[in-house]
């Protein structure tokens, strides 16, 4: 792009005394980008870094002070500050505030980040690459695999990531690393693949045998941003330093996030949706597997070996892509499937149909023994369900879990009602295992405690 040079006044008229005019004054001429200036990073950064978001979360922290007067002064300050911002802060909390990034990864605002970075968060504030700034909210998350997918609702598509396919990685080839290192926004820092397949470990567990290794400088911020490869691909999701040494980073590989992505983005963990159809990737096709009797999918022609190319008009090739194409829509929108089976080419249609939300109260009580109850409004913690009884022999029970905790998670997933608890239930079948967590919440001296323990119970 032609950089805007400084216009001499004058009745200078040719390029060549202009030039000349230039060059005495010492002063910068328009110039255009070389070839050689434009090398396929720069090109590979232009496709990517629109798709990279800064992300600023707000937790609220509680502050224990041992000391009588530390005490006193910090309850006076928690009044002052909740009157300054003109908003009830509970005693002894504070507002603590980190710094991430996240990467696009469809244009209606999905956005992947690692699981850390917005963890606890009690406000998400999404900033894109033109300044604009969101409130984006908690759509999904995989503590374990530290990586979670948040949504903003922007007026206007958005700039979204492409992936680069699994598996498609050489050791050595040029990767950039893009992100938001010390809140400084959309930074570019490039280096190599320095390796695949790393152990991830945590004492003596393994956690991964895949993750990424990069020499490119990734600092605390750029969690969550993207590490892409020289095409301007999605390749990994940054996600760590080794903090005893320099020019060692790590991402998680993109195949783990298109694991959990296509999960995430369902209709059915969506929206309650239900299309009626079974698909599988086989010999990179999209493949109908199964077209259920009585479903929303049953009289539109489609049958078992159609190989799905195409969504309401957008080319899909992974139950990722096909997952992406029906996002927005509701119960009773058409879905336009392309299709083609033994060379010959078809198109078919039907209609979604809402999923009944599961009774969360009831799947409470019979697989887990547990009754659970929103916390009081007053109650300055946040989260969970409160445990109102437990069913004496029952899988809760049994673990030791008592009436007055709070009931954090099921299955990794945070919850925050019994419609969470439902949905996170539906697929638990009698005899299956199913971690829960709990937090024991105690007041002692004007002080709240809490103790956290996870149980694993075997479901009714």
């Amino acid at each position: 792009m032609a950089r805007r040079g400084v216009r001499m006044a004058g009745s200078i008229g040719s390029r060549g005394c202009r030039a000349a005019a230039g060059l005495a004054l010492g002063l910068a001429l328009p110039v255009s980008a070389s070839t050689a200036r434009r090398t396929p990073v720069v090109e590979a950064v232009e496709k990517a870094l629109p798709a990279v978001v800064n992300i600023g979360t707000e937790q609220l922290v509680q502050v224990v002070r041992s000391d009588p007067l530390q005490r006193f002064r910090g309850e006076v300050f928690d009044r002052m500050f909740g009157e300054f911002l003109q908003q009830a802060m509970p005693p002894g909390y504070q507002v603590k505030h980190s710094l991430g990034s996240g990467i696009l990864i469809d244009p209606s605002g999905y956005i992947l980040t690692n699981f850390h970075v917005i963890e606890r968060a009690t406000a998400i504030r999404v900033t894109l690459v033109d300044g604009r700034p969101f409130t984006a909210r908690l759509v999904a998350g995989d503590e374990i695999n530290d990586l979670a997918l948040i949504k903003i609702d922007a007026p206007h598509p958005l700039a979204a990531v492409r992936f680069a396919r699994d598996g498609d990685l050489l050791l050595g080839e040029t990767v950039i690393a893009l992100g938001n290192p010390f809140g400084l926004a959309h930074s570019v820092t490039v280096g190599v693949l320095s390796a695949r397949n790393r152990e991830a470990r945590s004492g003596n567990q393994t956690l991964f045998r895949d993750i990424l290794q990069t020499d490119a400088a990734v600092n605390p911020g750029s969690s969550g941003g993207p590490l892409i490869n020289i095409d301007g691909e999605l390749i990994g999701v940054n996600v760590s330093i080794h903090q005893e040494g320099q020019n060692i980073g790590f991402a998680v590989p993109v195949n783990r996030a298109r694991t959990l992505l296509t999960a995430w983005l369902s209709p059915r963990a969506l929206g309650r949706l239900e299309t009626g159809l079974d698909l599988a990737e086989r010999d990179g096709r999209l493949v109908v597997a199964r077209v259920g009797a009585g479903g929303p999918a049953a009289g539109s022609g489609l049958k078992p070996g159609d190989a799905v190319i195409g969504v309401n008009g957008l080319a899909v090739a992974s139950l990722l892509d096909y997952h992406r194409a029906l996002l927005g829509l509701g119960a009773g929108d058409e879905v336009r499937v392309a299709c083609e089976h033994g060379g010959e080419a078809k198109l078919a249609a039907f209609r979604l149909a809402a999923i009944p939300k599961p009774d969360g109260a009831a799947l409470a009580g019979t697989r887990l023994g547990l009754e659970l109850a929103p916390p009081d409004t007053a109650d300055p913690v946040r989260g969970g369900l409160v445990v109102r009884s437990v069913r004496t022999g029952g899988p809760a029970g049994l673990a030791g879990i008592q009436p007055g905790m709070r009931l954090t998670r099921i299955a990794g997933q945070g919850i925050a009602s019994l419609d969470d608890v439902g949905a996170l239930l539906e697929p638990v079948a009698s005899g299956d295992r199913v971690a829960v967590s709990v937090a024991a919440i105690e007041r002692r001296e004007g002080f709240l405690i809490a103790r956290t323990a996870t149980a694993d119970l075997t479901a009714n």
